[in-house]
C-alpha cells in the first residue's frame, strides 16, 4: 500500500497568516497560569493584533498597500501619487447602518402571551448606557474587525456596558466539544508617547468565572510576557463580564474579502493620476546632436588614464541627470558631408492612453468590490430608477440576506449582555424580576422610503387618515406649529360656534322665565 506523502505546498503565506489571525484561543481554566497567559498575550499581539490594526487603517482611508514606504515610480522625477479610496468605511458604514441605524426594539413578554411588559430597572439600564448608541458601534466594531467585545460590570444601583477594544482585547475558550468562554483578556498600554516598543509597559486584566485579575506593568514586545507577570489586585466575580460578538464563523469583517480589489483599484487610480501629471511613461526623439559641454573633452585626455575617464563618464551622468530634472535640451545643428547644415529637433512619443480599456477595468473592480461585499451600488443609474418593488428587493437581496446572519449573531451576544446584568442584579439583590430569555429583540431594516407615495396610493383607494397623522408629511413645518396654525385657522369658526352656543342659552333661559 502506498504511503502518501505530506505536502503542504497548497498552503499559502496569505492562509497561514490567516490561521494564525483568525484562531480561536482554547485551553483548560486550571492550565492558565500567567505564564499561559502571557503566551496568549504574546501570540494575540503578534499574530492577531497587526491584522486588526490593518482592517482599522482600511476603514481610515489609509490603505496599507498604496501607502507603502517603497516608491511605485521607476522614473525618480516621475509624479508618485497615492489614492487611497475609503471602500472599507463605506462597506461597514452601510452594513452597519441598515441594521441598527434605527434603534432595536428591546421588548419584554414575560408571559409569552404575545404582549409586551413594562420593566423598569430593564429601561433604566438601558437609557444609562445609552444603548442605541452603544449597540450601534458594537455592530460597527463586528462589522470591522469580525469580532465585538462588551464589558458589564455594577455601579452603585445599576448595571454599566462598555465596548472594549478588539485591538487588545480576546477571549479564551474551553476545550470542549462545544467551546465556551472560560477567560477574558485585555492588554493596555500605561504610555502612548514612548516610541521604544520594546520597553512599553502593558496592565494585563483577566476576567474568569470566579476573579478578576490585574498585573503590575509588564512589558509585551521584546516577550518579557511571556514569563509571566505579577498580580497587583484580585477581585471576586459571580460571573464572567465580558461577552464576545462574532461577524461570522470565521469572525471575518464584512471588507476582508475585498481588500485585494481596493488595492488594485487604488492602484488603477494613482497611476491615472500620475499619469496626467507627468509624462514618464513618454520616449524622447532627438534630431540632431546635444550640445554637450563636455564634447570634446575625451579627446584631450589620455585614453588610458582609466581615473580620468571615470571622472568623465561621471561628469556626463551627472549632464545627463540635470537635463532631465529640467527636462530642457540645448541642441546644436552640424553639417552634412555636402556642407549643408542638419536640422535639429526633440519631441516626445507619448504612450497612447487606453482611455476606454482603462476605465472599463476601474469600473469593472468598482462593481466587484462592491458585489462581493455585499453592498449596493448607489451611484449606478440603475440601482434608482423606477423599479418595481420586486425588482428593488433583487438589488438588494444580497445585503438582506447578511443583515440576517449579522443580526442572529448580535442578537446572541446582546442575550449574553442581558443574562449578565440578571446574575449581577440578583448577586446585589437589585429591583430585577425578570428572565432574560424573554427579552426580546426587534431590528427594522434602515431603507428609503416613499411614504407619501404610499399615503396617495391608499387614499386613492378609499383610506382615511387624520390631520394629526397627515402633518408628520409636512416639509419644513413642525408638528407643533402645524396645530398652532390650525387652532389660529379655526378661530373664527370656534368664536362663532361660541355666539351661536350664547345664544342658544339665552333663549333657552327667555323661554324658562316665559313659563313660569
Amino acid at each position: 500500500m502506498a504511503i502518501l506523502e505530506t505536502n503542504d505546498s497548497y498552503q499559502t503565506k496569505a492562509e497561514r497568516y490567516l490561521h494564525h489571525a483568525l484562531m480561536q484561543y482554547q485551553e483548560n481554566l486550571d492550565n492558565l497560569t500567567p505564564k499561559r497567559v502571557g503566551e496568549f498575550i504574546m501570540h494575540h499581539y503578534n499574530k492577531q493584533r497587526p491584522r486588526l490594526i490593518n482592517l482599522d487603517s482600511y476603514y481610515k482611508g489609509i490603505n496599507t498597500k498604496i501607502n507603502s514606504e517603497n516608491s511605485r515610480r521607476i522614473d525618480e522625477y516621475g509624479a508618485d501619487v497615492r489614492l487611497g479610496h475609503p471602500f472599507a468605511q463605506e462597506i461597514v458604514d452601510f452594513h452597519t447602518a441598515f441594521s441598527v441605524g434605527n434603534p432595536i426594539n428591546i421588548s419584554v413578554d414575560q408571559d409569552n402571551n404575545g404582549q409586551e411588559d413594562k420593566h423598569q430597572q430593564l429601561d433604566k439600564i438601558n437609557d444609562e448606557n445609552g444603548v442605541d448608541s452603544l449597540f450601534y458601534d458594537l455592530f460597527s466594531d463586528m462589522s470591522k474587525y469580525g469580532r465585538a467585545f462588551a464589558n458589564v460590570y455594577r455601579d452603585g444601583d445599576v448595571e454599566k456596558i462598555t465596548r472594549l477594544s478588539p485591538t487588545n482585547t480576546f477571549m479564551i475558550y474551553s476545550n470542549d466539544v462545544d467551546p465556551v468562554p472560560i477567560m477574558a483578556v485585555r492588554y493596555t498600554e500605561q504610555s502612548k508617547i514612548d516610541d521604544d516598543l520594546d520597553y512599553q509597559q502593558y496592565v494585563i486584566e483577566t476576567w474568569a468565572d470566579s476573579e478578576y485579575k490585574v498585573s503590575n506593568p509588564v512589558a509585551i514586545a521584546d516577550e518579557t510576557v511571556v514569563n509571566g507577570y505579577d498580580v497587583a489586585k484580585t477581585d471576586q466575580l459571580s460571573t464572567i463580564p465580558v461577552v464576545e460578538f462574532w461577524n461570522n464563523t470565521q469572525r471575518l469583517g464584512d471588507f476582508d474579502g475585498v481588500i485585494s480589489l481596493i488595492d488594485a483599484y487604488d492602484a488603477a487610480q494613482s497611476d491615472t493620476a500620475n499619469y496626467m501629471q507627468d509624462s514618464n511613461d513618454a520616449m524622447l526623439v532627438i534630431k540632431g546632436d546635444i550640445d554637450d559641454l563636455l564634447d570634446g573633452a575625451d579627446l584631450f585626455g589620455n585614453p588610458d588614464d582609466e581615473e580620468y575617464l571615470e571622472k568623465l563618464a561621471e561628469q556626463k551622468k551627472k549632464l545627463m541627470a540635470s537635463i532631465k530634472e529640467a527636462r530642457t535640451l540645448f541642441l546644436k545643428s552640424g553639417s552634412t558631408g555636402t556642407g549643408q547644415q542638419t536640422t535639429v529637433s526633440a519631441d516626445y512619443i507619448h504612450k497612447q492612453y487606453d482611455t476606454a480599456g482603462v476605465e472599463a477595468y476601474k469600473s469593472r473592480l468598482y462593481k466587484n468590490i462592491h458585489s462581493f461585499s455585499r453592498t449596493p451600488d448607489v451611484s449606478d443609474e440603475n440601482f434608482a430608477s423606477n423599479a418595481s418593488g420586486v425588482a428593488m428587493q433583487y438589488k438588494q437581496l444580497g445585503v438582506i440576506q447578511l443583515a440576517k446572519t449579522k443580526r442572529r449573531s448580535f442578537s446572541k451576544g446582546l442575550s449574553e449582555i442581558y443574562g449578565i446584568v440578571e446574575k449581577l442584579e440578583k448577586a446585589a439583590s437589585g429591583p430585577w424580576q425578570l428572565d432574560y430569555q424573554n427579552i426580546n429583540f426587534m431590528f427594522t431594516d434602515n431603507l428609503p422610503t416613499d411614504d407619501v407615495a404610499t399615503i396617495q396610493v391608499l387614499q386613492q383607494s378609499g383610506a382615511k387618515f387624520p390631520h394629526e397623522y397627515l402633518d408628520r408629511y409636512a416639509p419644513g413645518i413642525d408638528t407643533s406649529d402645524l396645530e398652532t396654525m390650525r387652532e389660529r385657522e379655526n378661530e373664527p369658526v370656534n368664536a362663532i360656534q361660541e355666539e351661536m352656543k350664547r345664544l342658544q342659552d339665552k333663549t333657552s333661559q327667555l323661554g324658562d322665565e316665559d313659563d313660569e
